[in-house]
């Protein structure tokens, strides 16, 4: 006897009838559970006379269901067929090929809605059922070559009807920027499944979305940030239709198309700077001498991106070729391509030249060499959109270090330094820093323990910088005064005569005293704190501690304990700083198990500590910390200086608290790194940011270390941070000065592994 059918299929049957087409788009998702619900009948072979002779009325009532669908795409109705279209996309995904064998009158339908005049919102829905239905049936040649390939050539042309430009315009199609970017994702899906199928359409493809690959303020249209990635990702993926094995040859044309027309449009955007940049990868630099013409470029070719005219438009299309050549190496190819890795880079070192080292005391006219023959007005237009510009290209860049990963070694050194250069240029915008952060992070992890003190001394602006930013965002760091006290008798004078007109000025700080307080809190974004966090851990994980300065280790310690970062301070811990004397820096143990004491990592840590790195002296029997040792020496050794260089005694607030004090419940003191033996070394302002709290004088060390002895209690917070175990020995970072040929050229295959990695800015 054949099961009961189960109730929801019941329920399916009666509200999709026809006759209730006015209730269906409101009752749509509860119309989408019971599908759901019925996964198991509609996925199962159906037997419409079972062995024992009776009736399959599962079989009936799915077979109910198709006809009522059907119905409703081939009826009157507007609203029934937007439903039906619903109905079928959820079929399809319940029911696999027991439902697909008999989807042919659906795609007819569906290719109806498309090819008359229903709304626009009915077209989409119908692109996505029929792009599933399509990808659904390609593993089933039988389906294919029934459903697929009788009706797909029908269907590319109805979505290139959707979306074809007009006749009398230059780009703009009249459909809505949604359903256009709709129809470029189906075809970007089925181009690699259907290729042959896609391969006569492929001129029209090109011309129908030029317009918004690279988009500019002179088009007549604006194209959203997410349709010029659709349709990006659809170009690129033409290659797929190439015959035979041509596919990685059209990519390679498509790379270097994009970089002529680069260079191309690089030369009217910079043509205001005397550029010191001279390739060395086949592209030569143009010299455009402004004729009192406003800077153009593009082309009405169908094959080429439509013209532009301006400088902001110009500095618009030069970002959108970065973006393209970026999207390039994110999405898959049919076959393993030459990737030219070398005039990517050149691309990048030409924007990323044109910059100025010190921003606070030098103006772009001081730090690069101008055209005399260009406007003030149009130099100025261009200091304004270049962090823009240097933004875009390090995105270039950071698609290259995903794609590449160990690949990218060789050019770590280039890298940074066009890092460091554009960091320091655009230091003022936030997006600028998040990523310089990012790449920063992304670099370290390649070759972070095999840089050299001159790498690690190049990148201290964007240490210092992340630090700031992640002390601002915590509240720690209070913006300075604006202005200060008068103190000449004119300017005094001149306050007391316009106190009347200061009073009127600033009469509502007097009726709300905390805007005035708010107006000062800096709060980043949520990926700027996140870049710059895993920049702080990477920093004291990755990169040779003995290498940097011990005030900026000191600054790394604070900053990690200020912002209660569990990771940085366990990586603090497991890598302690000493110099070059081999004296060790003390460790922030205390500070972690305080603020994370049930953390059974830090727990572990300490018992660790604790039982590696206890020394017993034998005929004493008294055991204390090789922490406490290196203490005593340095306080014996900075003694020694005191009295050979009869300097002044240092002041109260740098004498180390014990550990009675770290251990008492409630206590307030100094940050470790606040204490350190190289106090000499830490300048004073970063000794005064953001202290936790003082406490008074305590006793010299030798009374610290009878105090330590008589607690055991205390001994388990005295114990030296462990050194980490050696990193794994990185490939050589090649020279600043090596002068070995960049132009390297990777042969591989890309895949879409890191597709969800990068989103665009």
């Amino acid at each position: 006897m054949a099961p009961s059918p189960p109730p929801d299929l019941k329920v399916l049957c009666r509200k999709t009838s026809p006759s209730r087409h006015d209730l269906l788009l409101r009752e749509l998702p509860l119309l989408q559970q019971h599908i759901v619900r019925c996964r198991d009948v509609l996925s199962s072979p159906q037997e419409h006379k079972p062995k024992d002779g009776g009736h399959n009325q599962s079989a009936q009532l799915v077979h109910q269901l198709r006809t009522s669908v059907t119905t409703l795409l081939t009826g009157r109705s507007r609203a029934a067929r937007l439903a039906a279209s619903v109905l079928v996309k959820a079929l399809v995904d319940v029911g696999g090929r027991e439902i697909l064998k008999d989807a042919a009158p659906w795609v007819d339908g569906l290719l109806s809605i498309l090819q008359k005049g229903d709304p626009f919102p009915s077209k989409e829905s119908a692109v996505i059922t029929l792009t599933r239905v399509y990808a659904a049936v390609q593993p089933y040649q039988t389906l294919a070559r029934e459903i697929a390939s009788k009706t797909l050539p029908a269907f590319i042309a109805a979505c290139l009807q959707v979306i074809k430009p007009p006749a009398s315009s230059g780009q703009a199609p009249n459909c809505p920027s949604g359903i256009a970017e709709t129809i470029c994702d189906a075809f970007s899906t089925l181009i690699p499944l259907y290729p042959t199928t896609f391969r006569t359409f492929n001129s029209q493809i090109r011309s129908a979305v030029r317009g918004w690959l690279s988009p500019t303020t002179s088009d007549e249209r604006l194209v959203p940030c997410c349709l010029s990635r659709a349709a990006r990702r659809l170009v690129i993926a033409l290659h797929f239709v190439a015959p035979k094995s041509g596919g990685s040859e059209e990519w390679a044309k498509l790379v270097d198309q994009l970089l002529t027309e680069l260079h191309a449009t690089a030369d009217q955007v910079l043509r205001a700077v005397d550029e010191t940049w001279e390739g060395t990868s086949g592209y030569s630099r143009q010299r455009a001498v402004p004729e009192g013409d406003e800077p153009g470029g593009g082309s009405n070719a169908n094959d080429g991106l439509p013209p532009w005219r301006g400088l902001s438009s110009g500095a618009e299309r030069l970002t959108g070729l970065f973006i393209y050549l970026a999207d390039c190496l994110r999405y898959p190819t049919s076959a393993p391509v030459v990737v030219p890795v070398g005039a990517l880079m050149d691309a990048v070192s030409r924007v990323c030249l044109v910059a100025r080292l010190s921003p606070k005391t030098q103006s772009w006219d001081q730090a690069v060499e101008t055209n005399p023959a260009v406007s003030r007005e149009e130099k100025e237009e261009l200091w304004s959109v270049l962090p823009d510009i240097h933004i875009s290209a390090l995105g270039l860049l950071s698609a290259m270090i995903h794609r590449f990963h160990h690949g990218m070694v060789p050019l770590v050194s280039e890298a940074l330094d066009h890092i460091v250069r554009v960091f320091n240029s655009g230091i003022a915008y936030g997006r600028m820093r998040s990523l310089g952060y990012q790449l920063l992070d992304e670099l370290l992890l390649l070759v972070g323990p095999t840089m050299s003190k001159s790498t690690v001394v190049m990148i201290e602006p964007l240490i210092a910088a992340c630090c700031r930013d992640l002390q601002e965002d915590a509240g720690f760091l209070k913006p300075a005064p604006k202005s200060s006290a008068p103190s000449s008798s004119t300017t005094t004078t001149s306050s007391r005569n316009n106190t009347k007109t200061n009073s009127i000025a600033n009469a509502d700080l007097f009726l709300k005293p905390q805007a005035a307080a708010d107006e000062n809190v800096v709060s980043l974004d949520a990926h700027h704190r996140r870049a710059a966090g895993k920049l702080l851990v990477r920093l004291l994980a990755s990169l040779p501690q003995h290498h940097l300065k011990p005030s900026l280790r000191g600054l790394l310690d604070k900053t990690a304990i200020l912002t209660r970062s569990r990771d940085a301070m366990m990586s603090s811990v497991l890598n302690p700083y000493k110099d070059q004397r081999g004296r060790m820096y003390p460790s922030i143990i205390p500070h972690l198990s305080q603020q994370y004491p049930h953390d059974q990592c830090v727990e572990v840590l300490r018992s660790n500590l604790r039982t590696t790195t206890i020394n017993v002296i034998p005929g004493d029997g008294s055991v204390f910390s090789t922490f406490v040792e290196v203490e005593a020496e340095e306080a014996e050794d900075q003694e020694g200086e005191d009295l050979a260089d009869t300097a002044e005694p240092p002041p109260p607030s740098a004498v180390q608290p014990t550990m009675r004090d770290i251990l008492q419940p409630g206590s307030s003191v100094d940050l470790p790194v606040q204490n350190n033996p190289f106090e000499s070394q830490t300048s004073p302002a970063t000794r005064g940011v953001s202290e936790v709290g003082r406490t008074e004088a305590e006793a010299p060390s030798k009374r610290k270390l009878e105090e330590v002895e008589e607690s055991p209690v205390k001994r388990q917070f005295t114990q030296p941070a462990v050194a980490a175990a050696p990193p794994p020995a990185m490939p050589p970072v090649p020279d600043e000065d090596d002068d070995s040929d960049v132009s390297v050229h990777l042969n591989m295959e890309l895949d879409d592994d890191d597709d969800d990695d990068q989103d665009e800015e």
